[in-house]
């Protein structure tokens, strides 16, 4: 099961993520997964469950599923209406 979380960001901090991803073309949101993923695999505080994610296969996937995404090999939608004809 995923979970979502929500972050509450100091104004500075806000102003430096936008930059930070405008700099390397990439969404915050992705910016921000990487760095909580590097902070729990440096830190070693995974939750039992989570060792998958880590395995060598996992991270093989994850990293074709970047360069899809940095190749601009994906779809944006405007509405959720959109995105469901879509799938038709």
């Amino acid at each position: 099961m995923m979970k979502a979380i929500s972050l509450r960001l100091e104004a500075d901090q806000y102003k430096r993520l936008r930059w930070l991803s405008f700099v390397e073309s990439r969404p915050m949101s992705l910016i921000i997964r990487d760095a909580v993923d590097a902070y729990l695999k440096e830190s070693q505080q995974l939750k039992p469950g989570q060792e998958w994610f880590w395995t060598d296969a996992w991270q093989a996937v994850e990293r074709e599923v970047e360069a899809e995404l940095e190749a601009g090999e994906y779809e944006t939608f405007d509405t959720m209406a959109d995105f469901l004809k879509d799938l038709v």
